[in-house]
């Protein structure tokens, strides 16, 4: 997370969010099976969707019963509170046998069944979709079959604001027949398990997604599958390291693996040729902090691409460090996303105040947490102007280390006005790198953005700006400047560039390196884009 951002400057933070807006998020979908994997230790803030795997379907369209739902409830809740979607997946491997598929599919009764099934199961679990694998139909009748069973299942899940998506072979995947591409918001090409030499090595890759692109599959749907694990031992890509392999190596004593460099070099393989990563699956990887970690390796990229994940609308983010008076505490590096400083050595009846926080409608707000702790037991509370108006608590539990971080959570009701915010030590034993406050209700997180922007920001399609990052002439295409003006801020929401768009060319040469946000405005409206210098 980046740090510096004073909880009282709302103007970038709203700016990020515009720019996201704009373009097609870049997907990073990680599998969390229900054998495997801690919903407290997932990396949440470096995904954008997870797969609960798997659930499988009776030969009428039932649904055999959910392994462990009451992780499923967990990861469900943690991943909403972090703006990271959840999706049910239907199959897998299941030891090559899809006889359930073969026999619901084929009949117009079965598939209704199971579509009802599957909604059901989406509004219990509160679910933002469903990924099926079904592993694989056969050419002829059963490609027919599957085609039928995506399109009325899509129709469904679109009906109702959810998403349809697919996992499918990596290369000679002609029983998915191109209708399919019609109907799914995206399909997750298993670039892995090619051969025990090869397994997932770049060029299978880039044959996959050449393999995938080339029939027609658009580049916005197309997702690259990554292994966390390693062939022919099975091996998580942790335990391979833990017992000596090289980090940014791909074979150890004969056992073949995807490491840092090959996973970097897929994610931006990704981004040219595609709109996301897959992977499977996330419990193979080591836990936030830890400079090994695959997952940390994509999200560099990520960051780099500019495809980073919008903050919830109306949010204000305030950084620990940053804080206006405090006892007790102290500051030290940290290594969660993004670097900076959090705020450690928390023991109970320390206090952090941050001063001048508006709130600008009386409602719910979701106030979160950005918290490490080495044994958990510990629990904060937030108030106003100095404890006159205490506004609730939450525990925090251990996520195994210091440096390894979750975020946890509270809705919280206020009034409208502006406040000194505080957060306060009930128990501690915990390090805070960050606070989030959201309003909860639609309209009051419209009603936020209409008071810190004031005019309506337009998606301007063709508004380019590059390179991206800069050293010194930044240039603009796609839209005429005359007549607009163009101002640029930098991470702490300070103007630092203004002027009328005389050119389409700018030299930010002066500029300090760091983060930036353009904003081009003209006739009462406003395109953003962000950028890096």
């Amino acid at each position: 997370m980046t740090r510096n951002l004073p909880g009282r400057i709302f103007l970038l933070v709203l700016l990020f969010a515009a720019v996201q807006r704009v373009t097609a998020q870049f997907k990073v979908i990680g599998y969390m099976p229900s054998w495997a994997g801690d919903v407290n230790t997932v990396q949440y803030n470096k995904l954008t969707h997870i797969n609960y795997a798997f659930i499988l379907p009776t030969a009428t369209g039932g649904l055999q019963g959910l392994d462990n739902p009451g992780k499923l409830q967990a990861l469900v809740s943690r991943a909403h509170a972090n703006n990271v979607k959840v999706m049910i997946s239907v199959g897998g491997w299941n030891d090559g046998n899809d006889s359930g598929f073969e026999q619901f599919a084929a009949n117009a009764t079965y598939r209704t069944n199971f579509v009802n099934n599957m909604i059901n199961l989406v509004n219990q679990y509160n679910l933002d979709g469903v990924d099926i694998d079904w592993e694989y139909p056969d050419a002829g009748a059963s490609a027919n079959n599957y085609l039928a069973l995506m399109t009325q299942l899509s129709t469904e899940m679109h009906n109702r604001g959810k998403l349809l998506t697919a996992a499918v072979v990596g290369v000679n995947g002609g029983s998915i027949l191109n209708g399919v591409f019609n109907v799914v918001d995206f399909l997750n090409l298993m670039a892995y398990d090619a051969n025990n030499g090869d397994h997932s090595n770049f060029s299978y890759a880039q044959q996959s997604m050449n393999y995938w692109r080339g029939r027609g599959l658009p580049k916005e749907k197309c997702v690259l599958g990554v292994p966390f694990y390693g062939r022919p031992s099975w091996e998580t890509y942790a335990q391979l390291v833990n017992r000596g392999a090289n980090p940014y190596a791909d074979v150890f004593n004969g056992v073949y693996y995807n490491g840092i460099t090959t996973i970097k070099n897929k994610t931006n393989l990704a981004f040219d040729q595609g709109n996301g990563v897959m992977i499977w699956e996330l419990s193979g990887d080591f836990n936030a902090g830890n400079p090994n970690s695959l997952l940390s390796a994509i999200h560099e990229v990520v960051l780099q691409r500019g495809g980073t994940n919008p903050p919830p609308p109306g949010s204000i983010l305030i950084q620990a460090e940053n804080y206006n008076s405090m006892a007790g505490v102290q500051i030290e590096a940290t290594t969660d996303a993004g670097g900076g400083s959090n705020v450690g050595w928390i023991d109970a009846a320390d206090w952090m105040a941050f001063y001048n926080i508006t709130f600008p409608v009386t409602g719910t707000y979701k106030v979160e947490y950005r918290v490490a702790s080495l044994n958990g037991g510990g629990r904060v509370s937030c108030d106003l102007n100095a404890g006159t108006i205490q506004l609730g608590q939450v525990d925090i539990p251990s996520t195994g280390g210091w440096q390894n971080w979750t975020t946890v959570s509270h809705n919280v009701t206020i009034n409208a006005g502006t406040y000194n915010f505080g957060v306060y030590a009930q128990a501690g034993g915990w390090n805070l790198n960050w606070v989030r406050i959201t309003p909860v209700t639609t309209a009051a997180r419209a009603e936020v953005a209409n008071n810190q922007n004031g005019n309506s920001t337009q998606t301007g399609k063709g508004f380019t700006i590059y390179p991206n990052p800069v050293k010194q002439q930044l240039n603009i295409s796609g839209e005429s400047l005359s007549g607009g003006i163009i101002n640029i801020f930098d991470i702490n929401g300070k103007q630092v560039l203004s002027g009328r768009a005389a050119s389409n060319r700018i030299n930010v040469s002066s500029l300090a390196p760091g983060v930036y946000t353009l904003v081009f405005s003209k006739n009462g409206n406003k395109i953003t884009r962000q950028f890096i210098k």
